[in-house]
């Protein structure tokens, strides 16, 4: 019974790109005649790449027209080094670089009330370059001192695991369903949070819309309770104050763009801000709010984004029509908050439809459904208007 799931697991592996025309086995092994039904060439490469990242131990005889496979059925799941290193490198600068950015402001700031540089603007490109290199020992020193009195610390833990959870989502339900998918790699990057977030890559294809809807609703709702969480926490620790009360390298919060559930929790656990005063957010708070806006983009229903599995997978072809009106929305929002442009400039790029599974007409389910729906109520509830102005 145990090596029938075996062969039924791999077979799910094979069918796609051959034809199996045996099987049969060879002590501990499972050994498979193959036939490609498509460019050897390419299905030997892609199968070779699909059955490593599964973690199997195998070997591939493509000498004679038949393929043979020769598989130890029993998976080892080895996580490869440069999904270590990036993950690694993202931690460094989730917990460096929000922390020196905010320093970098500061100092920026304090230097824009110097009368005699006042006196020389507007600056060069080069002028710029020259003023900001010239403040980076102080600004390095600054950094140090506030990371080594704490800062970054608990932003770097939240952030990382809602990212982590996020991708995990993906991974388990992927692996569950038999789609094999790559270790999450962490992305960094010289932003205000210190990273791009994360990202799987497929190397099999989605056998149904029930594997759809859960592989991608899986990520985001796991992500999303784990943000919420971090911003509960956090909003239970913040305050707000006067405009002229924060330190220059602090962001105020207004709830204007908010999303619905930012602005029930903040009213709920903080109070309401009185004309003139801005939130504080604490790190976990504001890694909480980053966590929700993540979300909700993953979740917009546009071509391979988490919300284009989900809604292809509830609504097939409607995904198509939702896709196009997403893109003129963010559109829209653009004018208001620029960051929208660059997600539409992702939808066009990548493409706003999503392309069909290989079994199409076998329903998703109930309980496939009820994920897909609790991932849309997700997207409703979280969605900022105007991130950033």
């Amino acid at each position: 019974m145990k090596q029938d799931r075996h062969v039924i697991t791999i077979t799910r592996l094979l069918e796609d790109l051959f034809e199996i025309v045996t099987v049969f086995h060879r002590g501990n092994r499972l050994e498979f005649g193959l036939i490609n039904r498509y460019n050897r060439e390419k299905s030997i490469t892609l199968i070779t790449d699909r059955l490593q990242l599964a973690g199997y131990e195998f070997s591939l005889d493509s000498d004679s027209e038949q393929l043979l496979l020769s598989i130890n059925p029993s998976p080892r799941l080895k996580i490869p080094p440069l999904n270590i290193i990036l993950f690694v490198i993202t931690l460094f600068t989730v917990y460096f670089v929000p922390v020196f950015f905010g320093r970098l402001t500061a100092a920026l700031l304090s230097l824009s009330e110097n009368e005699e540089l006042a006196s020389q603007l507007p600056l060069s490109g080069w002028q710029e370059f020259k003023l900001v290199m010239s403040l980076m020992p102080q600004v390095l020193d600054s950094t140090l001192e506030a990371l080594a009195n704490g800062a970054g610390i608990e932003f770097t833990l939240a952030l990382i695991s809602i990212l982590f959870v996020h991708e995990m989502g993906h991974f388990v339900a992927s692996r569950r369903r038999n789609i094999i998918t790559s270790w999450p790699y962490f992305i960094p990057a010289p932003n205000i949070i210190g990273t791009f977030g994360a990202v799987i890559k497929s190397k099999s294809p989605f056998w149904n819309r029930r594997d759809l809807i859960e592989v991608g609703a899986a990520g985001p709702i796991a992500g999303w309770v784990v943000a919420v969480g971090w911003l509960w926490y956090g909003l239970t620790q913040s305050t707000y104050l006067p405009l002229e009360s924060f330190p220059l390298w602090e962001m105020g919060f207004s709830l204007d763009g908010e999303s619905i559930l930012m602005r029930w929790l903040t009213a709920v656990l903080v109070g309401t801000a009185p004309d003139g005063s801005f939130y504080k957010l604490t790190e976990a708070a504001f890694a909480g709010w980053v966590g929700l806006l993540v979300t909700a983009i993953n979740l917009l229903p546009i071509g391979q984004l988490d919300g284009g599995h989900i809604l292809y997978g509830l609504g097939q072809r409607r995904q198509h029509l939702l896709g196009f009106i997403a893109m003129a929305a963010l559109l829209v929002l653009g004018l208001e908050s620029p960051i929208w442009w660059f997600f539409a400039a992702f939808g066009i790029i990548f493409g706003v439809k999503h392309p069909p599974t290989l079994n199409d007409l076998k329903k998703p389910g109930g309980a496939a459904t009820g994920l897909g729906i609790v991932a849309l109520i997700i997207l409703i509830i979280s969605f900022t208007p105007v991130p950033f102005q």
